[in-house]
């Protein structure tokens, strides 16, 4: 029988805003462990929250291999490693005081706005270890602001939204960016222009850009290629072009460059950390956990997701398109374009249909500049021509400078 012990800790510290003020703070810990245990081809599985008892998990972990739950590949071994990427940690008082002092700018130089929501820091981490010498270790420190934006008099719920998340933030830079998009946001365009227009999407994530990688996310996994449930089916393997040729798209564990842990949940470090899911247009290989790779009969790729409290299953884990051009203004070729800022409801479908209801969408100068918003519209398109013929490219400068997150440029159609 072989163990392995997986720990998490969570820390964190929230501040709740409500009618432009610090409306609650809290502060959390939380601690996670679990014990796998590996033994004649099945695996068992325990867990607890707060302090644990090791002993106590392991022979429950024991217990559960009466369920044989089958895990046929070897556990991950004789590798020590330890990474991590660690922000500025404030306390409660540094905290508070710095969204007070932003707040407090942006309520005098925007009184026609009231802001809520909150900012959170957290200290996220875990190790796998194991009988084999396996002993893997990540942490991170992040903090990220969001602020929702409602126009006083306003009947919704909210307006528009604001926020950053990084490993460190700045109050001079967060409130000059705030109010930008706020001055933008509230300059009014009577009319939205109609047809293919240039749309510039902030980020491939969130309310937003998430929707374009929806179906790389859920039909590049080993069970749907292996099952025939996968829209590419036809196209995995081969040297067709799916995409345009600019559309290079990584699962990447690259920690040098990304904050992402160097391994996955089945504790695997990569040989190479970018598994290719579109490569100039054609399609990559399906990712797989070691468990799926020999369930299916494809090449494992480090793609183990989940839980502590359960076996990884394969999965998409950080996403990273390889840009095209340095700049957003690069990409705009000297013309106005369209930023969906926050979509509500959009949806992609199997054939590639993407629908976007677009509740705040802005007008971005030539110069990359937000300079107002129009009234809400609908941007439609089919994901074979948005990230293929229609393509124009994606940046290597992110949507604010600790973002991870490029600009993408693309056409869409846009109704009222």
């Amino acid at each position: 029988m072989i163990r392995e012990i997986i720990t998490g800790t969570n820390e964190s510290i929230k501040l709740g805003v409500a009618e432009s003020q610090i409306a609650s703070v809290r502060s959390q810990v939380e601690e996670e462990t679990a014990v796998r245990v590996y033994a004649d081809g099945f695996a068992g599985v325990a867990s607890a929250v707060g302090q644990a008892d090791l002993d106590v998990l392991t022979q429950r972990a024991r217990a559960g291999l009466d369920f044989q739950i089958p895990y046929p590949a070897q556990p991950s071994g004789e590798q020590v490693l330890s990474e991590s990427h660690l922000g500025e940690w404030r306390t409660v008082d540094e905290l508070v005081e710095v969204t007070q002092e932003v707040l407090s700018v942006l309520s005098e130089s925007f009184p026609e706005y009231i802001f809520g929501h909150g900012v959170e820091q957290s200290r996220v981490g875990w190790r796998i270890r194991n009988d084999l010498g396996l002993d893997l270790q990540y942490e991170r420190v992040t903090m990220g602001v969001a602020f929702v934006v409602k126009q006083k008099g306003s009947g919704s719920i909210f307006d528009t939204f604001v926020g950053v998340d990084g490993l460190t933030l700045d109050p001079a830079d967060m409130i000059a960016r705030f109010s930008a998009h706020l001055r933008g946001f509230g300059t009014p365009i009577e009319e939205v222009p109609t047809g293919r227009e240039r749309v510039v999407f902030p980020g491939l994530g969130g309310h937003v850009g998430g929707g374009l990688m929806q179906l790389l996310r859920s039909d590049m996994l080993a069970r749907s290629v292996a099952t025939g449930a996968s829209v590419f089916q036809a196209k995995v393997g081969t040297e067709e072009r799916v995409f345009s040729d600019k559309l290079t798209v990584h699962d990447t564990r690259d920690a040098s460059c990304w904050r992402v842990a160097p391994f996955d949940m089945e504790g695997v470090v990569r040989e190479v950390p970018d598994v290719p899911l579109v490569t100039a247009g054609v399609l990559g290989v399906p990712l797989a956990s070691k468990r799926d790779a020999i369930r299916f009969g494809v090449t494992p790729t480090g793609s183990g997701l989940g839980d502590l409290a359960q076996l990884p299953v394969s999965g998409v884990g950080k996403i990273a398109v390889v840009p095209t051009a340095d700049r957003l203004v690069d990409l705009l070729d000297g013309e106005p374009a369209l930023m969906p800022w926050f979509v509500a409801g959009g949806d992609c479908t199997r054939a590639g249909d993407l629908g976007m209801p677009c509740q705040v969408l802005l007008r971005v100068e030539a110069d990359g500049s937000i300079s107002g918003r129009y009234p809400g519209c609908t941007l439609s398109g089919n994901l074979y021509q948005v990230l293929g013929e229609d393509l124009v490219g994606v940046t290597e400068e992110r949507i604010y400078p600790q973002s991870e997150e490029p600009f993408l440029v693309t056409h869409m159609s846009v109704s009222g």
